[in-house]
């Protein structure tokens, strides 16, 4: 019986040993990786979900310690990147993560604006070390793609503007330089008209960038009413034709008159499609012929009448399709995407006889798009271009 006892103490003394040994090994094992709850409190998660931007925390290894939701979905990573892992893993630039380094080592934040391969996409993101002693860095990643577009259309309008005026004001000085030399009268005269010209060209340019920032601002207010097409698209080619004739271009018109009522501001649409007719009797040669038609149209469930290369976005709804189609010189594929943006021109070397500014396109588009419709083009280089605006049936 003693030997029993014995026995068992000596079995629990053992069992104690090593239960003691394996509880202090397990306590020099590292511990497992928190999750973002268990190192940050609640209202630290609540202000990090609020704001708009992405925020990762990292230490002075630039290790991640905490990321938001933003953050994955600017830096689009993937679910196997996490909690431990280096900076350079999430971002994939070594700018990044030498600029991280930096601030953290100087002790003052740095910023840098990146383009990440293969997104359409600009990132702005700022570095500040951490205050209070502690080591590491609050990286703060902001998506400023519409900012860096609406800057680099700012540019490009202050650009295209210096270019439209620089050419006439040229001329002009040119033009007032010879005259004060005072030559023959009926040099003078000539000079003058084209001085007059010019003068036109510019008044038209200041009125077009004037009538432009109207609409993009919302300033101009569109008058819709329900009223009859027909009479409106008569109006503009009965404006159109003395040029026509001049050119000896044939003008046709296929408007049925049974066509419903259209929700439009009468004005603002005979303005577009003036400007449209205009378009199509500059870039058609002589003997040439001009269409404007028009018919019924449904998106949404099913079409009615196929429309060519009708934008996918349109709205569902019944429509009327006003087309005005010419037999010119056409427009290249690779322009097409681009005609409604301010001052772009086809191939300026094509198009310099026939002056403009480039503005009518686009102030025609945001006209349209007023009215709930959308306005596109298809073109066959040397084949002629028609235009296609769609209004609402009211």
């Amino acid at each position: 019986m003693e030997w029993i006892i014995g026995a068992l103490i000596l079995a629990l003394g053992a069992s104690l040993f090593w239960g003691v040994r394996l509880w202090r090994r397990l306590r020099q094992l590292p511990a497992p990786p928190q999750t973002r709850n268990e190192l940050f409190p609640p209202l630290f998660h609540a202000a990090a979900t609020a704001i708009d931007s992405g925020l990762v925390l990292v230490d002075v290894d630039r290790r991640v310690r905490y990321l938001n939701q933003q953050a994955e979905e600017l830096l689009n990573l993937s679910r196997s990147v996490g909690i431990g892992q280096g900076l350079i893993t999430l971002v994939r630039d070594y700018q990044v993560d030498s600029m991280v380094g930096d601030a953290i080592a100087a002790n003052e934040p740095r910023e840098i604006v990146i383009q990440p391969l293969g997104r359409h996409r600009t990132l702005r993101l700022r570095a500040a070390p951490l205050a209070d002693g502690a080591e590491g860095a609050l990286l703060l990643v902001r998506d400023v793609t519409q900012l860096s577009m609406l800057e680099r259309a700012r540019r490009d309008m202050v650009a295209n503007v210096s270019h439209e005026l620089r050419t006439p004001l040229a001329s002009m000085k040119l033009l007032v330089e010879t005259l004060q030399s005072g030559p023959p009268a009926p040099v003078a005269a000539r000079m003058l008209s084209h001085m007059a010209q010019e003068v036109d060209a510019i008044t038209q340019l200041v009125e077009e960038l004037h009538e432009l920032s109207q609409i993009e601002s919302g300033r101009v207010a569109l008058q819709l009413v329900p009223a009859a097409l027909a009479p409106v698209v008569m109006r503009s080619l009965e404006r159109i034709r003395p040029q026509a004739e001049r050119k000896g271009l044939q003008l046709h018109a296929q408007v049925p008159d049974d066509l419903p009522l259209v929700l439009m501001d009468d004005d603002r649409i005979g303005q577009v499609l003036l400007n449209l007719l205009h378009n199509a009797l500059k870039f058609t040669p002589e003997g040439g012929q001009l269409t404007i038609s028009a018919m019924v149209t449904v998106t949404g469930e099913g079409t009615a009448v196929p429309v060519p290369d009708m934008p996918p976005s349109h709205e569902p709804g019944q429509w009327i399709v006003v087309s005005v189609a010419d037999s010119g010189i056409g427009i290249p594929a690779s322009d097409l995407p681009r005609i409604f943006e301010r001052f772009y021109k086809v191939d300026r070397a094509r198009t310099r006889n026939v002056g403009g500014t480039g503005l009518g396109l686009a102030i025609a588009k945001h006209l349209v798009e007023g009215h709930g419709g959308r306005i596109w083009a298809t073109s066959v280089e040397g084949q002629g271009s028609t235009f296609y605006l769609t209004l609402p049936v009211a």
